[in-house]
């Protein structure tokens, strides 16, 4: 993808992260990992 697509791209994928991770904090209070939580987050930071 062009870097005009993947920087918008991104960006909704980040604020969408935000949102799962406050709708998830009874989740992470009990487990330690949530599968598609750490697949956003590897996509955000590993790129």
């Amino acid at each position: 993808m062009t870097k005009l697509v993947e920087g918008p791209v991104k960006f909704i994928l980040s604020n969408i992260a935000v949102i799962l991770a406050i709708m998830l904090l009874p989740i992470f209070l009990v487990t330690n990992s949530v599968s598609f939580f750490d697949s956003i987050i590897n996509y955000l930071f590993n790129n």
